[in-house]
């Protein structure tokens, strides 16, 4: 069968579509004592989104990576393609891992207005996603109402950089 070049993608469009899928991945930065950098590595988990093709990540404020960036910015992030509850177990038992990617690059601290306005850019993306998710058809609504006990959406994930609870540091990450 020959395939269409109108249906495949890039390299680069699959990265970008597991890198915006997601909201959540592996932040890599090395580790920093008095004496400097060192060969060490500290890995967290963190959440990100996507803004005109950049990640921007959400490092709680007492996480080592704060720490780790003002003596060397240099990291990795890693992010792997979502898959919802019963199918990422089928999956992961058949061996088949979740496509993946690895960026690396700069982890560089927004300004404090840079980062308001990204905060407000955030709660406006995640209110059009609630409005979108009222306006889908019954039958589409009944789907996603139903996986609600398994998987949780995107901006519920989010909500809660943009709560009191705990206070976050957002960097940019540049790719090199």
């Amino acid at each position: 069968m020959k395939r269409n070049k109108a249906t495949v993608l890039t390299f680069a469009e699959k990265c970008k579509n597991i890198l915006a899928s997601n909201w959540q991945g592996s932040l890599n930065t090395i580790k920093a004592d008095a004496k400097g950098s060192k060969g060490n590595i500290h890995t967290s988990k963190i959440k990100y989104i996507v803004r005109r093709g950049q990640p921007y990540l959400w490092v709680p404020e007492n996480d080592l990576h704060n720490v780790n960036t003002i003596i060397d910015e240099r990291g990795s992030f890693a992010v792997t393609s979502p898959y919802p509850g019963p199918l990422g177990i089928l999956l992961k038992s058949l061996k088949k891992l979740p496509a993946r990617i690895a960026l690396s690059g700069d982890v560089l601290p927004l300004k404090e207005d840079k980062a308001k306005s990204l905060a407000e850019k955030l709660q406006e993306v995640m209110l059009s996603e609630k409005k979108a998710i009222k306006e889908f058809t019954y039958t589409v609504s009944g789907v996603l109402s139903s996986s609600a006990s398994s998987s949780t959406s995107r901006s519920d994930n989010l909500q809660d950089l943009l709560g009191d609870n705990e206070r976050y540091t957002i960097y940019r990450f540049k790719t090199r």
